[in-house]
């Protein structure tokens, strides 16, 4: 019966038909004969409960008082497809949970046999720390019986993981602990075939106890279920199991692999969830590749996610060898050393697929093989547009400063070709990161526009120049021109706007407050937009949590530089690990690569790793 234990710890009613995907998933014994039987007990359990102290014999349902061996029940806990449990004392007034199973009409002789296998790994694996305890089985007329431990104050570790945050070591404990009961059962041939959060209990002392051997396997004794049928649950199922083949210990390796990679991830390894019809998930267990955790959670380590890979392989000989070496390995992770499975690697990824996908593999090469020399023409045309793209893209950044606060053109009129040629081989440059030859070419260009009077558009050039002597790592050079560009009354607004901004970053990160001040107040910032949240959020008015709230609201060509204010805000406030996160937004956002500030967001990254 999937997932008693929890509620015979707790105290809390089962349903009459446990249904998928929490409880179990027998299609030979788990089906309509043992719900039909559950709501028959469930309908006669009051009547039952009005006649105390009765002796257990053939057609009685037990009830509070009834005696089953030495055994007293006291309450009812909840009854599921196959037995029920109860709360009962001993001679000696010790209270244990009792699992009964009473034979009866349309009660098959398959039921009656997985109770039995039950009761015998039961007494086998009584002993092992975190195995559910076991106390005693034994049969009193029609009543078979298995008395275990009933632990108050318990939890399944799935209500754990959604009642109280669990840190990624936490968790690996637990997987670790569980590992090693399922070693104990397999060096006693048995195998679980079951495992999965709800079948984990966390009991009062937060130690892991693994429960529910109702589907398991006795691999010495005679198998009891037909080939093809499925036992167990889908979503935890390893994709021997999903076939309906017989299964070994690697088998609830796998299961435990899914266990542990929901328990860090929050999702299942498939694309598939809870909920889900039985056949997608049965066709993604055997089929689907598991997605990378790290994907989902960025403090998975990479030895981490190699562990879980090799517990979820697909085919059972690449998995561990038992569950001692996944212990093993788990404990590697929690000790920072290196674990004995292969890193994820895109290479080993591809392989990976390759074999599984050999013949539409072959196929495709085939067909790209026929397709060739189209492709190489499409492929000179496509890079040739995508570098005019490139160069385009560095350029409307700037265009769209200027075309915010141009009055009539009037910038433009007054532009010299020579100049903006010289800009236009600069950007080239700083898309090519030929940091020495942009700064020269814009250097260049701010000279001839001075030399003509038009100090606007050597502004322009100067505000890309000192963003090449910050990646020549001259900042000092880099505020000079900063401060020329917010002394320029001719300066366009946007241009130094972005200016008075950058020259607070770089003032803030050399720990010079004072002069972040003065450039503050060489000229009021604009009075609204990404600009401004930029810039309160570098002056402390603005947490780096808020300002990179904000970012969604902005267009698109000022999203990186908020992400870059709040990777500043966040280092300066100690919050590196956050800081790290906003520097890569602000890269993984600019499109292309080269487009500024990713390039600083790039330098600060490397900064901090180091």
């Amino acid at each position: 019966m999937a997932g008693w234990p929890h509620f015979a710890k707790c105290g809390q009613p089962l349903s009459a038909a446990e249904s998928w995907p929490r409880g179990g998933f027998d299609l030979e014994s788990g089906g309509a004969e043992g719900q039909i039987h559950g709501r028959a007990m469930s309908r006669a359990r009051d009547t039952a409960s009005a006649a105390p102290g009765v002796e257990a014999s053939a057609g009685k349902y037990p009830g509070k008082g009834f005696h089953i061996g030495e055994y007293v029940i006291t309450d009812f806990l909840g009854h599921g497809s196959m037995a029920s449990v109860y709360l009962a004392v001993d001679g000696t007034g010790h209270e244990v949970a009792l699992k009964v199973f009473q034979e009866g009409p349309g009660v098959s002789a398959t039921m009656l046999e997985r109770f039995r296998r039950e009761a015998e790994a039961s007494k086998k694996l009584r002993r092992h720390p975190n195995i559910m305890p076991i106390y005693g089985t034994g049969r009193d007329g029609p009543y078979h019986y298995i008395a275990m431990e009933s632990i108050r104050n318990s939890r399944t570790l799935e209500a754990a993981l959604e009642s109280t945050p669990m840190s990624l070591l936490r968790v690996v404990e637990i997987a670790i602990r569980i590992a090693r009961a399922l070693q104990y059962a397999h060096t006693h041939n048995i195998v679980h075939r079951d495992v999965k959060p709800t079948n984990i209990m966390i009991d009062e002392f937060e130690e892991p106890l693994l429960s529910d051997f109702g589907v398991a396997e006795l691999m010495d004794w005679p198998s009891c279920t037909l080939t093809g049928a499925l036992t167990g649950t889908p979503l935890y199922m390893s994709p021997e199991q999903a076939r309906g083949e017989r299964v070994g210990p690697a088998s609830d390796i796998y299961s435990l692999g899914v266990v542990l990679y929901e328990a860090v991830t929050g999702v299942m390894p498939y694309a598939i969830q809870h909920g889900s019809p039985v056949k997608d998930v049965l066709e993604a267990v055997k089929n689907e590749l598991p997605r990378r955790p790290r994907l989902f959670r960025k403090e998975i380590s990479p030895d981490l996610e190699a562990v879980l890979f090799k517990a979820l392989e697909k085919e059972p000989r690449d998995r561990y060898v038992d569950a001692e070496a996944f212990a093993r390995d788990l404990e590697r992770v929690q000790a920072g050393r290196r674990v004995s499975a292969h890193r994820f690697s895109i290479l080993a990824y591809l392989r990976h697929l390759a074999r599984r996908h050999q013949q539409g593999l072959l196929i495709f090469l085939a067909m790209a093989a026929l397709l060739s020399g189209a492709g190489l023409l499409f492929r000179q045309r496509l890079l040739r547009t995508r570098f005019e793209e490139v160069v385009r893209r560095a350029q409307l950044k700037n265009a769209l400063y200027m075309l915010a606060e141009a009055e009539n053109g009037a910038g433009f009129e007054r532009e010299t070709p020579r100049a903006w040629n010289d800009i236009r081989l600069a950007r080239k440059a700083m898309i090519g990161s030929d940091w020495s030859a942009a700064r020269d070419g814009f250097r260049a260009a701010a000279d001839i526009s001075r030399s003509v009077g038009d100090t606007r558009t050597a502004a322009i050039a100067e505000l890309d120049q000192a963003r090449c002597e910050i990646m020549l790592q001259d900042r000092a050079a880099a505020q000079a021109l900063y401060h020329r560009i917010l002394t320029n009354p001719d300066a366009s607004p946007a241009i130094a706007n972005m200016a008075q901004m950058e020259s607070i970053e770089l003032a803030l990160l050399a720990g010079d407050r004072p002069r972040a001040f003065e450039v503050l107040m060489l000229r009021t910032p604009p009075a609204e937009g990404p600009i401004r949240t930029a810039i309160k959020g570098l002056a402390g008015d603005l947490s780096s949590r808020a300002v990179a709230e904000s970012v969604e609201r902005m267009q698109h060509p000022f999203q990186n530089d908020a992400y870059v204010a709040a990777a500043i805000r966040a280092y300066l406030d100690g919050e590196i690990r956050l800081a790290v996160g906003y520097m890569r937004r602000a890269i993984e956002l600019s499109s292309p690569p080269s487009e500024w500030p990713a390039p600083f967001a790039r330098q600060l990254f490397n900064e901090v790793d180091r």
